[in-house]
């Protein structure tokens, strides 16, 4: 349709996607940063404490999910690969839901917590990078010092308001891919899938990352819709972590007494 629209052909259009895909990718790191100055870390920290009053929060993380179906001339490539269906894309954005980082190459049957393991972000998560600062995630996380997740059976008034900061907190990066998808509708289940390889696909949600975070910056707002994980998930931690045991619970008992 757009082809037509535009008057050129279809191979021709494919072709000028490909080229403005990888113009837009040259400048990712200029508009998908994620915070790493002393002062960047204190904005973001003091973003997030004004949504709900969750302490020393330096991004919130989920995975949302993109349709998507290979061009017929490929589907040989992909026929025994479960993201012909899905990309499972991870992002973290700030209090004010600018995209800070984003993972988009996996399949939407890969779990949310092995996204992140194997992300450049969790390395420098694990060494301390990023000071004292903590991302929140839903129970399809590990729990880790870094990365705070919800009780999932609180017995103690403390417990319960812990989940309710952080579920208000977390809900900033639900919205955001409510805002993206509504932007993009191309992203979303109800615009149908994107007719491309996985990859393209890929490059395709990076750019209109990029692009959701151009116009945020220039104070163009746009409405949400619902994302289908809103609300308190619950998935069981996998694996328990002491030490992430330990931060959660202490950070209850000095800021939610």
């Amino acid at each position: 349709m757009v082809a037509i629209t535009a008057g050129i052909s279809q191979s021709r259009l494919s072709e000028v996607l490909s080229e403005a895909l990888n113009a837009m990718l040259r400048r990712m790191a200029r508009f998908i940063r994620f915070p790493h100055t002393q002062n960047s870390l204190n904005e973001t920290k003091q973003g997030f404490f004004a949504v709900a009053g969750f302490p020393r929060v330096i991004g919130a993380i989920d995975c949302t999910h993109v349709q998507l179906v290979p061009p017929a001339d490929t589907k040989h490539v992909y026929r025994n690969r479960k993201h012909t269906h899905s990309l499972n894309v991870q992002c973290v954005c700030d209090a004010k839901g600018i995209i800070t980082n984003i993972v988009a190459k996996y399949p939407g049957s890969v779990h949310d917590s092995y996204i992140l393991r194997n992300s450049a972000l969790f390395s420098k998560l694990r060494d301390g990078e990023f000071g004292d600062g903590w991302l929140v995630g839903d129970s399809a996380y590990h729990l880790h010092p870094f990365l705070l997740t919800p009780v999932l059976n609180p017995t103690t008034a403390a417990e319960n308001r812990y989940n309710e900061a952080h579920i208000r907190t977390r809900n900033v990066v639900e919205r955001t891919f409510g805002i993206l998808k509504s932007r993009f509708r191309c992203l979303d289940r109800t615009g149908g899938a994107l007719l491309y390889r996985p990859e393209k696909v890929a490059q395709i949600v990076v750019t209109c990352c990029m692009l959701h975070n151009i116009a945020k910056l220039h104070g163009l707002e746009h409405d949400a819709m619902p994302e289908d994980n809103v609300g308190l998930s619950v998935r069981m931690e996998q694996q328990p972590n002491a030490a992430g045991t330990q931060t959660r619970t202490s950070l209850i008992q000095s800021h939610f007494l």
